[in-house]
C-alpha cells in the first residue's frame, strides 16, 4: 500500500497497518516512493490561482460558501472517484481532493477548469500573466 505523508489521515492509517504486520509476524517490506518534480504536490502559485478561482466562480454562481462551490465544480469537471470502503465493504464515491494532486494533475484539472468556466457559463478565469490576472488577484487574494 502507498501512503501519503503529507496527509495527516494517511499517516494514521499508515501505522495502524504497521502495527498490524508487526502484531501478526508478518514479513514485509517498507520503501520510500522516490517522486519526480512532476509527482510534487501543487506549486504556490498553483494553489493561489485555483482557489482565486474557486473564489470567482462562487461570487459568479451565487454561493455563500467557497467550499459548495469547489465541491460542485469539481464534480462537475472530474465526477468523482469510486473506492472499497474497508468498514462497509461497499463500492462507494468520493471527491477528488486539490490539495493531493501532482502538478501535472492539477495543471490538466486547471485547464480544463479554465474553458469549462468560459465556455459552458462565460466566465474568465485568468493564469498567471493573462490579462486581467492581478485585477482577479486584487479583488479575491483574501477570500
Amino acid at each position: 500500500m502507498i501512503y501519503n505523508s503529507l496527509n495527516a489521515f494517511e499517516r494514521e492509517k499508515a501505522k495502524v497497518h504497521f502495527e498490524k504486520l508487526i502484531n501478526k509476524k508478518a514479513t514485509f517490506a517498507l520503501t520510500e516512493k522516490k517522486k519526480s518534480k512532476e509527482e510534487d504536490i501543487r506549486t504556490g502559485q498553483q494553489n493561489r490561482t485555483i482557489h482565486m478561482w474557486f473564489s470567482v466562480m462562487a461570487d459568479f454562481f451565487g454561493y455563500v460558501s467557497k467550499d459548495d462551490c469547489k465541491r460542485d465544480v469539481k464534480r462537475a469537471i472530474l465526477g468523482q472517484i469510486p473506492y472499497n470502503n474497508p468498514i462497509t465493504e461497499k463500492l462507494e464515491l468520493k471527491d477528488y481532493e486539490t490539495h493531493l494532486m501532482t502538478i501535472s494533475e492539477l495543471s490538466n484539472f486547471m485547464d480544463k477548469f479554465k474553458v469549462w468556466a468560459q465556455s459552458e457559463h462565460g466566465c474568465y478565469l485568468p493564469y498567471y500573466g493573462d490579462v486581467g490576472y492581478e485585477e482577479m488577484v486584487q479583488m479575491y487574494k483574501n477570500r
